[in-house]
């Protein structure tokens, strides 16, 4: 799945990356598998002065989650909110849930 947010403000990366979900598992509990910042690789995904972040969830993790999206966007708050902890308040409060995109099979099989 693919969900996408909006915020005032800088991104908390600066580079042009794909950040990846180090713990070795995505759950309830870590529901993103990557993120990136769209508007830190072309500035005009965004107005001037605002954000775009995408982020990808598994479609396992999507499964389980199926029909609660508001627990979904919660929980990817604050997995993001403990990446990013200079951003923690804002991912929490003041990103805005563009759209949620359940994607089947949009990327390959990951073993763990």
């Amino acid at each position: 799945g693919c969900i996408y947010y909006t915020f005032e403000g800088k991104e908390p990366v600066t580079d042009p990356i794909l950040i990846l979900n180090g713990v070795g598992s995505t759950s309830s509990n870590n529901p993103v598998n990557n993120v990136c910042f769209p508007s830190v690789v072309n500035p005009f995904c965004a107005p001037t002065g605002y954000g775009l972040c995408c982020v990808s969830v598994r479609s396992e993790t999507m499964k389980k989650y199926e029909g609660r999206d508001e627990h979904l966007d919660a929980d990817v708050r604050t997995q993001l909110a403990n990446w990013f902890p200079n951003y923690a308040e804002d991912i929490k409060k003041r990103w805005n849930l563009k759209k949620m995109y359940f994607i089947k099979n949009a990327q390959p099989l990951q073993l763990n």
